[in-house]
């Protein structure tokens, strides 16, 4: 892949990359640089992702700007986010369906009644409401920013998606936690720590990709890369319980003389899942309810909550810009809260002697 610069032509900037089937060199002149880093972005990504594409016919030389597809300006939005790997194959994942059938379409035709048509596909395919909204979710964002780049005269109106029901979790309990850390692998034991006591998001945004340079155990904070879910700052700082800090520590000492950067590693490499850990230790361990990693996150919330800390800390703590997220969606009442509240309400024999219940001039 090459951008060169012909002086002395109507069109001076000319991409070249080869053709992975057919093994000849390809190029195609565009008028200005800014077109030129266009396509070199569009070809870059076709070759990662997209390779069948080269089995096209080779673009028309007079084509101009104007003509893009939905497809080339998805590649283009993708790679202006500059998105970790393994979030750059999730989201491309989650729009292969959309690509297969409405992929080759120009912008300027995408309308309204083409976008119904997507999600219709979505959902007679058998995808959740929820599962709709975020894949016509990134297909929104790439149009938005197309519009920003002068490449979409205006946003088309998107159909209204129904609101789509959250299945309903609720988050291992101090007991289960303790079962599964004692039965739990090195590098699992690590996860239950980092995402029941920190709040972590249990993955490769941000639990997985974690470092040892990030643990400050002066400060006694960890600076958590933030998931790159809308958040305003690329890290935040959690505080380490005290309690914690000599296991953290013996962690890192016996870490460093593997030579092992990553806080969570399996035989000195970076872990890219654990489900396979995580289904053994809840077998181990008893747990035949169903208990998902990312749930000690939503343990962490509630027990937070619980203790009395205030919903704009936790908020922080976890990586969101507001409160409402963790009242919405992470905070599940514990029975014992529950049964509180219910002890709390005064019996009708309490009422009386306080002259709850008594009329107005009766007697008792």
């Amino acid at each position: 892949m090459a951008i060169r610069e012909v002086k002395g032509r109507k069109r001076p900037f000319v991409v070249y990359w080869d053709n992975p089937f057919t093994k000849r060199r390809e190029s195609k002149a565009c008028a200005t640089r800014q077109e030129a880093e266009k396509l070199d972005a569009l070809v870059k990504y076709q070759l990662k992702y997209e390779r069948e594409a080269f089995h096209r016919e080779a673009m028309e030389e007079d084509k101009g700007p104007e003509s893009v597809s939905l497809e080339s300006l998805l590649y283009l939005y993708l790679k202006d986010r500059k998105l970790s790997l393994p979030c750059l194959e999730r989201t491309m994942f989650a729009v292969k369906g959309i690509l297969a059938d409405f992929g080759d379409l120009e912008l300027e035709h995408i309308t309204m009644e083409v976008l119904k048509k997507m999600q219709e596909r979505l959902t007679a395919a058998g995808n959740k409401w929820s599962t709709v909204r975020r894949k016509m979710g990134i297909i929104h964002a790439a149009m938005m920013w197309g519009v920003r780049q002068g490449m979409i005269a205006s946003l088309p109106v998107f159909p209204v998606i129904p609101q789509g029901h959250h299945a309903r979790f609720v988050p291992p309990t101090q007991d289960e936690v303790s079962a599964l850390f004692a039965v739990a692998p090195d590098h699992l034991r690590r996860v239950i720590v980092l995402g029941y006591h920190c709040g972590m998001r249990v993955g490769q945004s941000e639990l997985l990709r974690l470092r040892w340079h990030d643990v400050d155990f002066t400060a006694g904070i960890i600076r958590v890369p933030n998931a790159q879910k809308g958040a305003r700052e690329p890290w935040r700082e959690v505080p380490i319980q005290t309690a914690l800090l000599p296991m953290l520590k013996a962690w890192e000492e016996q870490d460093m003389a593997s030579g092992v950067d990553f806080v969570v590693s399996f035989r000195g490499k970076p872990v890219k899942h654990i489900r396979s850990a995580w289904k053994e230790a809840l077998q181990r361990a008893g747990i035949t309810r169903h208990i998902r990693p990312y749930d000690l996150r939503h343990a962490f919330a509630t027990e937070a909550i619980r203790a009395g800390t205030d919903y704009g800390t936790v908020a922080q703590l976890m990586g969101h810009s507001s409160p409402v997220m963790v009242m919405r969606h992470y905070q599940h009442v514990r029975n014992d809260q529950k049964t509180a509240a219910i002890e709390a309400i005064p019996t009708p024999e309490a009422c009386v002697q306080n002259n709850v219940y008594k009329r107005k001039g009766a007697t008792a």
